[in-house]
């Protein structure tokens, strides 16, 4: 009895040990889920770290991060792997959401893994509507300096 024991306790430290050093980095929620960590940055509702089931798919992972809003560019969603599983690889996947809204092609949606970086950029607008609004600032203030520089120079 002492014997299996101690092969017990033996086994789940080197499965353990294993599992640590070969960058499996799933973890169960209860019994019967498996989830996986995945980073959600961009145009989404919440963006940040999630434990995602292993079965959930990029629209599911996306989903459970609100979605995507208004300023996000669908047409060009990165997908970067923590790991590739061949030399062939690429490590940044590309893809197109409209498309995949239009034709509902489920091969344009690539398999998301453990660790993997979901990045929904922003539309171009977004930027320029920024910068726009940055200089209408900026022009504003300067407005406002030189009306009060000219009420100074008059003496009132």
């Amino acid at each position: 009895m002492k014997k299996a024991i101690i092969i017990c306790f033996i086994l789940i430290v080197s499965i353990t040990a294993f599992a640590q050093d070969s960058g499996f980095s799933a973890r169960l929620a209860s019994e019967e889920d498996l989830m996986i960590p995945v980073k959600i940055w961009g145009e989404v509702v919440d963006p940040g770290i999630y434990d995602v089931p292993i079965e959930y798919d990029l629209l599911g992972i996306l989903s459970m991060a609100g979605g995507p809003i208004n300023t996000a560019k669908l047409t060009n969603v990165k997908v970067i792997r923590a790991y590739k599983k061949d030399t062939e690889e690429p490590l940044v996947v590309y893809v197109d959401l409209d498309k995949y809204i239009e034709t509902g092609d489920m091969s344009l949606i690539p398999e998301i893994r453990s660790g993997d970086t979901i990045m929904v950029p922003p539309k171009f607008g977004k930027n320029l509507y920024q910068s726009f609004a940055a200089l209408l600032a900026i022009a504003q203030s300067i407005t406002i300096m030189a009306f009060y520089i000219d009420r100074i120079s008059d003496g009132n």
